[in-house]
């Protein structure tokens, strides 16, 4: 049986997790690699994983990315919007 989703902006899976887990779990096993350290950084890719899950469940999409807006990561600021750990605004 094949899944369909139900709107076009949902995001890709594969398996059961998001693309935005994958990518954390490709990135450990990545860096798990070039330092020869691959069963630890596997294993905390997969805890990285579960809590991500975890973290986004039962939250809305683009839970994550308005996350890392609020906590100020610089490659989420945008320059159209004041950046995200500017709390007050003064005239």
């Amino acid at each position: 049986m094949v899944r369909i989703p139900r709107y076009i902006d949902t995001q890709p899976q594969i398996l059961w997790w998001e693309l935005d887990e994958v990518i954390v779990l490709i990135m450990s096993l990545f860096v798990g690699i070039l330092t020869r350290q691959l069963t630890y950084f596997l294993l905390g890719g997969f805890v990285a994983t579960y809590f991500i899950t975890k973290l986004k469940n039962g939250k809305s999409d683009g839970y994550i990315f308005h996350w890392f807006y609020w906590l100020s990561i610089p490659s989420f600021q945008f320059r159209a919007v004041p950046p995200g750990d500017l709390r007050e605004f003064l005239e």
